[in-house]
């Protein structure tokens, strides 16, 4: 038995990491062991909470009469077992069983945390998978350990959780509040979800000054771009991946061009090549720390020109590092806006995010929830500011109405940062939109 990994299995207990918040992803019902069960995957960036989310798995099986000794969970990330290979995880099985004999006839339920970090691991789970009797939980920080590996590994035999930092709507129940409709918490709403726009939902940062929340923030960038982009991907630049890293944060809301961005580097004085920022703008999408979307109507294309927009993890890390001069306050919440619709939307019938063009005069569309496939939006959101301003109104409500003409829908929403519930007809009064604030749209569940 492995001295080392026997004492980090057994001195493991909830109770060092109480309270654990809950968040909203569920995982669904707990399935009863056995062999061949699924995988439920949780992905997500690093540090935002993927720990913590099975840590509240476990406290719920505890509570349906789970005994703690059929659980065993593990962290792979502990640099005590670098490098961690198969034999690794075989290590950490035969010592739970030794451990806890009964879990191989009664079965276990197995959380295995990081497990990207081990080599080879995809083909290692499946061999679990195929002879042990289990329910069996799985975290990951890259994208990829999904979209590649356990697709080509488990064929159809795992399901995927996907772990943001906190909503709005999580940090506001997890400062006690409840009840959205007295006057006195829409005081206290507001000011929190300022706050969130400025220091974003990664649950360390919450409560902390900003002289320490701020380098916390980028110290995360910094560890994104160290460990899933340079030492993963072998990147022999690492100015670069840090440099360019820097830059597509700064972009969040907007659209981001692989050639200016070389350009600005070159300036710089460093050594780089469109290819090369290309590969990497993937690469911090398979770490979770931006997303991409395109334009809606040519999202089914391979070889389209348009630019993709840039939507960072998180509104507080990319105001973490971004240039301390630049006044972004429109594009954080246009982010908040992008992830919450993400939460809403991904592993659901609602379908995928875009923006949109119109075809007449090209006005923009924020986001447009919609069938690909179908060519067929759903849902078409604007966000702004502030609607006050009538040059503002006349240009948000016009895109707004010539694209409901196109789509074929009758409502539309816009979301303000400033502002009160309105509603806006059409001039020929065929179509609405809906304004509601945005911080009061966060907390809804849809």
């Amino acid at each position: 038995m492995n001295r080392i990994i026997a004492e980090t299995i057994s001195d493991f207990s909830l109770d060092n990491y109480r309270p654990i918040l809950q968040r909203d992803l569920s995982l669904g019902t707990a399935l009863q062991p056995r062999i061949g069960n699924l995988v439920k995957v949780i992905t997500g960036t690093r540090r935002s909470g993927k720990s913590y989310r099975m840590f509240q798995e476990m406290d719920e099986l505890i509570r349906q009469g789970v005994g703690p000794n059929l659980i065993c969970y593990f962290n792979f990330e502990d640099n005590r077992f670098a490098p961690v290979t198969a034999q690794t995880g075989d290590e950490v099985l035969d010592t739970f069983y030794e451990l806890h004999p009964e879990a191989l006839t009664d079965g276990a339920y197995l959380f295995f945390d990081e497990l990207q970090e081990m080599q080879d691991w995809g083909a290692w789970l499946r061999r679990i998978v195929d002879t042990r009797k289990a329910t069996i939980y799985v975290s990951g920080s890259s994208s990829k350990m999904l979209s590649t590996e356990i697709a080509t590994e488990f064929r159809g035999r795992a399901i995927e959780f996907e772990l943001l930092p906190y909503s709005f709507r999580e940090i506001a129940q997890n400062n006690g509040i409840n009840d959205i409709h007295s006057t006195t918490e829409h005081i206290t709403l507001r000011k929190l979800f300022s706050a969130y726009l400025q220091r974003g939902g990664f649950p360390a940062a919450q409560g902390l000054p900003e002289e320490l929340a701020i380098p916390l923030l980028q110290s995360y960038a910094q560890q994104v771009v160290a460990r899933d982009i340079v030492e993963r991907h072998n990147i022999s630049r690492p100015r670069v991946a840090a440099a360019f890293t820097r830059r597509v944060l700064g972009t969040n809301g907007k659209q981001l061009s692989i050639r200016k961005t070389e350009n600005i580097l070159r300036s710089m004085g460093l050594s780089t090549s469109r290819e090369l920022l290309a590969d990497m703008l993937d690469y911090l999408q398979e770490a979770y720390l931006i997303f991409q979307i395109r334009d809606f109507s040519f999202s089914l294309s391979d070889t389209t020109t348009s630019l993709p927009k840039i939507y960072a993890i998180d509104p507080g890390l990319a105001a973490a590092n971004t240039n301390a001069s630049i006044r972004d306050e429109g594009q954080r919440l246009e982010n908040a806006v992008y992830l919450e619709l993400r939460r809403r939307t991904v592993g659901s019938r609602r379908g995928t995010i875009s923006s949109y063009h119109t075809k007449a005069h090209g006005y923009e569309i924020d986001f447009v929830v919609g069938d690909e496939l179908e060519g067929h939006p759903y849902e078409l959101y604007q966000v702004t500011d502030s609607m006050d301003d009538e040059q503002t109104r006349a240009r948000e409500l016009r895109a707004l109405w010539e694209a409901m003409e196109e789509s074929g829908l009758c409502n539309g929403t816009i979301i303000v940062g400033e502002g009160e519930h309105a509603s806006y007809d059409s001039p020929d009064g065929a179509h609405t939109v809906r304004q509601v604030p945005a911080w009061e749209w966060m907390l809804q569940r849809d």
